[in-house]
């Protein structure tokens, strides 16, 4: 396995730094790389990376800043398609609020490696095993109804649809399709409609999920009624969403 972690982040400047403690030395002795991409945030996320990065204290960390603010279905494509280019096999997203714990990464690597013929690993937020500390009830209950609809229309167990910490072995993503999905943030419910589709074999991992100092960007709504027009749209065959035009998913290194 050749993996890389890649963490979108968007204003998160009070939680990149714990992000990045948290990643353990052994789980960095784990992966090639860790890439910290920010995504044009207007706090200094950036500055914050930086001086990680600055510190010496992971050696494989890189910060890159995307051109455009490309969302965090954008950023997943950024990872996907800069880490294809580069000959890796395998990326971790982690998104760099802190709502994950960056140590649990070791989870799913530990699972894919136990497993050779499933190399997709998702966290789950939601299993019996699965810890939630201040997550709001709300929040809650609206996963697990949506996590529900989807596995009796996809006639397959979905326990989440879309946490923070997944990892995803490239062999498993068909560029082709996923490109083709809006940079919203429902691309992870659509990612998981394609694996579905294809057959594809993957797995879930119970993870630690917590609520402390973080601010949301989903407007929980929207992201429901959007989640559910997606569902119906793939069950008819039909393509659920496309990108705005004019995306540019090209990122630079910000030393």
């Amino acid at each position: 396995m050749n993996a890389v972690i890649a963490i979108p982040a968007y204003n998160c400047a009070p939680q990149i730094g714990r992000v990045l403690d948290e990643i353990s030395d052994d789980v960095a002795a784990r992966v090639a790389e860790i890439w910290v991409i920010d995504n044009q945030s207007t706090d200094d996320t950036l500055e914050r990376a930086l001086e990680y990065r600055r510190s010496g204290r992971l050696p494989g960390l890189r910060v890159f800043r995307n051109r455009q603010n490309n969302s965090l279905g954008g950023t997943h494509k950024v990872a996907f398609e800069h880490a294809r280019t580069a000959g890796h096999t395998h990326v971790v997203i982690l998104h760099g609020d802190n709502q994950a714990r960056s140590d649990e990464v070791a989870l799913l690597l530990d699972h894919a490696q136990a497993h050779p013929q499933t190399q997709t690993v998702l966290g789950s937020r939601f299993s019996r095993r699965s810890r939630l500390h201040g997550y709001d009830a709300k929040r809650v209950w609206g996963n697990r109804v949506l996590n529900a609809v989807y596995s009796v229309v996809a006639v397959r167990r979905l326990e989440d649809l879309g946490s923070g910490l997944n990892l995803f072995a490239l062999r498993d993503l068909d560029p082709a399709t996923y490109l083709r999905f809006a940079d919203k943030l429902t691309f992870n419910y659509e990612l998981i409609l394609d694996l579905v589709s294809r057959g594809v074999r993957f797995a879930y991992v119970p993870i630690t999920w917590r609520e402390e100092d973080q601010v949301s960007n989903a407007r929980n709504w929207n992201v429901f009624r959007t989640a559910l027009r997606n569902l119906a749209l793939w069950r008819l065959g039909r393509r659920t969403t496309q990108p705005a035009e004019g995306r540019d998913y090209e990122w630079d290194e910000v030393r």
